[in-house]
């Protein structure tokens, strides 16, 4: 049985992938805040396969032992490989340096980057109780490596996740039975997180333009052909050979 964690799994991107996920045959955990319709539409279609469990990703100290709670929903013994995918993030405050809400500052720190190292942290801890393959991906972005003004505290966010996988992926060499890990950059993906783009005033964010016309243009992925692309490269032998990787660059997505 294969078996995975997907967080911001109530819309968009996490939803998507937790679609995907159940097409496959996994038993699928899904953590958000709260419930939406979408969901629970999805929960219908999967009853025996599809879990809620609810998680605010910006409460760091709430996440203490959630994985931990997570598993109690799956019956371990038949799990062979076990995913954790933290793809819940924020792209607020778009502002440049100077204008930083202080609250969403720090909630964007939380969600992007806390969470992510929280969770991996505490799978990490539960290695040595499972008895299964463990692959994690954390979702990232371009912005990342590319400097973008008024996407400092975003762009930080994930430079560190991704400077995080990186560190994980070298300590996991040393255990005889390694996690694969990556942060993975899905493109440009008509979310909710483009809404807020789009809707962000171009005094704070020059760049707006340019995903206007993405919009516009038909330059965005849809959730779904992003987390079919996602869950063949996570499911793939060629996981965790970069702990850092553009999806669009992989030989087998030029086409897609």
């Amino acid at each position: 049985m294969q078996a995975a964690f997907v967080t911001g799994a109530s819309r968009g991107l996490g939803l998507a992938l937790c679609a995907e996920l159940l097409q496959r045959g996994f038993v699928v955990v899904g953590l958000a805040r709260q419930h939406s319709e979408a969901f629970r539409l999805l929960a219908r279609q999967y009853p025996q396969q599809l879990h809620y469990l609810r998680a605010d990703m910006a409460d760091s100290p709430a996440l203490h032992g959630l994985l931990a709670e997570a598993l109690q929903l799956l019956p371990m013994q038949a799990v062979r490989q076990l995913l954790l995918i933290n793809n819940a993030g924020v792209v607020m405050p778009i502002a440049s340096a100077g204008f930083y809400p202080t609250a969403e500052l720090t909630q964007a720190i939380a969600i992007n980057l806390t969470a992510p190292m929280l969770l991996t942290d505490a799978l990490l801890r539960l290695s040595d109780e499972l008895d299964c393959q463990l692959r994690i991906m954390c979702i990232s972005s371009g912005a990342a490596v590319k400097a973008y003004p008024g996407w400092g505290v975003y762009g930080s966010s994930k430079a560190g996740l991704d400077h995080f996988c990186r560190h994980v992926a070298e300590e996991q060499q040393a255990c005889a039975n390694p996690a694969l890990i990556a942060a993975v950059y899905p493109g440009v993906v008509d979310t909710d997180m483009q809404a807020h783009i789009r809707d962000s005033d171009p005094a704070q964010f020059p760049n707006k333009e340019r995903f206007d016309a993405l919009k516009r243009e038909g330059g965005l992925s849809t959730p779904q052909q992003a987390a079919r692309q996602l869950a063949e490269h996570l499911l793939s032998a060629d996981f965790g050979h970069h702990p850092v990787l553009d999806i669009r660059h992989l030989p087998d997505q030029a086409q897609n």
